[in-house]
């Protein structure tokens, strides 16, 4: 079975599907709406979902549950087996610091279509999350996942006083007391980024239990259904944070390393070794977002232009006819009378 190019882990589906039964609602008839069999998810926790199929099951839950605040609900109900051998790998580190810093390199395993980046204050850690833009995430699950993750600090220091501020992109409903209630420290919706800002005092306390030779256990399972699902390509990485950073800014090679705690002559080096390059590779990803932006939304292809980093309208359409042999807008017109676009992707271009 091939594997979607942008996929949330099996096993995650299952915590919407326990917070569901708990508030008494059907979860197979929410599944089956979308497409999806809970017995089947339920019986192969480690394959993957599409992120527009998670994206419609979280739509889903939010009608049946009727409440926009269903995701912090579900967040309750993702236990580390959520995360598969990476929950079980955090819940194994020395502190929660150690745990916090082991996800960026391996949230790939819960989902690939976000980047996982740390800020860091001298007081605080600020755990992110940076949408890919044209990848669809509800704001659901990005309650949830933050949701969950207080509750597994909780698990393994004892307390969820760590939290100290959360940040949501989500827009602010007409009442944000449930956020209030969860993280029960301020919240700020309709924020910049999505972020978790925690006490880096607290996060080094020691946790309550510990086993050192499982946590080696642990993270080599990870790194094997890594490798087996490719999420430790450096080629999609690099494709992911150029990605993340395009429409803010024009990415670079340092950004993407910095983004990655490597050096640029490291990550150029890593690519290399995959047989390619940043300068392809953010390529690749313009020409997969004209794509998307030309056939499934009306933007106008002036900021199309500048939202993919173009110097001019003209620049941009003497590219994109290189790639397709037609201009944008006839290749939107092409979408829009539903005859099957072909996209021809650049080789590597180093």
């Amino acid at each position: 079975m091939t594997t979607p190019k942008y996929s949330t882990i099996a096993a995650w589906s299952l915590a919407i599907a326990r917070a569901l039964s708990a508030n008494n609602i059907d979860a197979c008839s929410v599944f089956s709406e979308v497409g999806l069999s809970l017995p089947q998810l339920e019986a192969e926790p480690d394959s993957r979902v599409a992120i527009d199929k998670m994206t419609q099951l979280w739509q889903a839950a939010e009608r049946a549950s009727g409440s926009l605040a269903f995701g912090l609900t579900v967040g309750q109900y993702a236990y580390p087996i959520n995360f598969r051998a990476l929950g079980a790998l955090m819940m194994s580190c020395d502190t929660l610091a150690q745990a916090f810093e082991t996800l960026p390199d391996y949230s790939a395993l819960v989902s690939n279509s976000a980047v996982i980046s740390l800020q860091r204050t001298p007081q605080l850690l600020g755990f992110t999350i940076i949408p890919l833009n044209g990848v669809e995430i509800s704001d659901l699950a990005i309650d949830a996942f933050f949701s969950s993750l207080m509750l597994h600090g909780k698990q393994m220091i004892g307390h969820s006083d760590f939290v100290r501020k959360v940040e949501l992109i989500r827009p602010a409903p007409k009442s944000q007391q449930p956020w209030n209630d969860c993280f029960d420290c301020p919240v700020v919706l309709a924020a910049t980024d999505n972020c978790m800002w925690m006490d880096r005092t607290m996060l080094e306390q020691t946790v309550i239990s510990k086993d050192p030779l499982l946590a080696q256990h642990n993270e080599k399972a990870v790194r094997q259904y890594l490798d087996k699902m490719q999420a430790l390509n450096w080629q999609e990485k690099t494709s992911q944070g150029i990605h993340a950073l395009l429409v803010n800014e024009e990415p670079t090679a340092l950004k993407i390393a910095q983004m990655y705690n490597i050096s640029e002559r490291s990550l150029s080096r890593y690519l290399q070794l995959e047989g390619t390059g940043f300068r392809a590779l953010l390529k690749l990803k313009r020409q997969e977002l004209a794509h998307h932006y030309l056939a499934n939304t009306q933007m106008p292809i002036s900021i199309l232009s500048d939202t993919l980093g173009y110097s001019s309208v003209s620049n941009f359409s003497r590219f994109f006819h290189t790639w397709q042999g037609i201009s944008p807008s006839d290749y939107r017109q092409r979408c829009s009378t539903n005859l099957k676009p072909v996209i021809s992707l650049a080789k590597n271009d180093n």
